[in-house]
């Protein structure tokens, strides 16, 4: 089952990163502006924000999270079909939500799967870290299309999200189909007070990542370097967040997951303050780098903690939870902030934004760890 969950993870996030990079600057190559761009780019964070609790919940609700990914997965390649193939207008966020919707188990319920069928949950991090791999794939391959050839990021995001539907039709199933009572249990959950601090944490400490992701092509574009250092910029900070997460239980056991926390939101807030002067493409490279642990341990050392507090009835859900804090919340404010900042300045702004943005997650953060 490990080896499907990582099959899983992997073509999920190859997905991801062949889209999200490069869907600003897709976009406006296709004429797309304006509010449409903006609604289009937060159809995912937006989908997420109010989609990912009720697919957690049915999931837990139901013991039936296989069906959850397998229905995503059909809709996700819906929507991915149907934003290849429509005009430049309102369609595009139609299509876009579409896709987002389908998206939306495939992170959480994928989580609270591997949890609960994982001998030692300290290991998450290796089967989670295939998910970073086809991310990876997916960035430098699709920078390497749109540098090289005619095939672009809606193209291959459309045969990634039907491979990945075959996968989850194919994948052994572990649903019980059962219903379980999980509202005292998710009471206890958002009752919890670290729980209700590390919301804000995660969405202020993610919301300068997925600006950075958004529009990194667009800041390199206009500092007159080519797309493919799009994609080694950011593959740079995934080849670390692989390694680590291979590490992860070792780290974790060394660490805590608490310290690890608060380290990676640490070095967020250097790596946004750098961006706004450097302006060599290897020098963006190398802060980019610092990505694997800014976002890699930070996600190991958040799950983690999640699925300490979590009762054992709602795993699924606290996931969703803290899934909801980074790609909802954080997301929606990281992507409409940075369109909005841009739109009316530049990325360099941007920047100077996502530095305040990682020193108010880091407070948060502190206030989650000492309740």
């Amino acid at each position: 089952m490990h080896y499907w969950l990582g099959a899983m993870f992997g073509m999920s996030y190859l997905g991801l990163g062949s889209l999200v990079p490069y869907l600003a600057l897709t976009l406006q190559r296709r004429g797309v502006d304006g509010w449409i761009l903006t609604a289009a780019l937060g159809a995912l964070p937006f989908s997420r924000l109010v989609v990912v609790p009720v697919w957690s919940i049915l999931a837990d609700r139901f013991q039936a999270p296989t069906r959850m990914v397998r229905l995503g997965g059909a809709i996700a390649a819906a929507g991915a079909f149907m934003l290849m193939m429509v005009p430049s207008d309102w369609w595009v966020v139609v299509a876009m939500f579409i896709l987002a919707i389908g998206r939306a188990p495939a992170g959480p319920v994928l989580d609270g799967l591997t949890l609960k069928t994982l001998p030692d949950r300290k290991d998450y991090g290796r089967v989670r870290r295939w998910g970073s791999v086809g991310f990876m794939i997916g960035v430098v391959g699709v920078g390497w299309l749109v540098d090289y050839t005619t095939i672009g990021a809606l193209e291959a995001v459309t045969v990634v999200s039907f491979l990945f539907l075959v996968l989850a039709l194919a994948m052994p199933s572990t649903d019980a189909i059962e219903r379980v009572e999980i509202l005292p249990a998710l009471k206890t959950l958002v009752r919890d007070p670290f729980v209700r601090w590390i919301i804000p944490a995660a969405a202020f400490h993610f919301a300068p990542h997925v600006g950075n992701t958004s529009f990194i092509a667009v800041h390199i574009d206009g500092l007159g370097h080519g797309a493919m250092w799009t994609g080694w910029a950011i593959a740079g900070g995934l080849a670390l967040e692989i390694f680590l997460m291979g590490l992860s239980a070792r780290i974790l056991s060394v660490m805590g997951a608490e310290r690890l926390l608060l380290l990676s939101m640490v070095l967020a807030i250097p790596r946004w303050a750098l961006m706004t002067v450097i302006v060599s493409p290897w020098l963006i490279v190398l802060v980019n780098t610092i990505h694997g642990i800014t976002f890699g341990m930070f996600w190991i050392a958040g799950v983690t903690l999640m699925n300490q507090r979590a009762p054992a009835e709602v795993t699924t859900s606290a996931q969703g939870l803290f899934s909801l804090a980074v790609g909802g919340i954080g997301s929606t404010v990281g992507v409409m902030g940075a369109s909005w900042i841009v739109t009316n300045w530049d990325t360099t702004i941007m920047y100077s934004a996502s530095t305040v943005c990682g020193m108010l997650g880091l407070l948060f953060a502190l206030m989650a760890v000492r309740r």
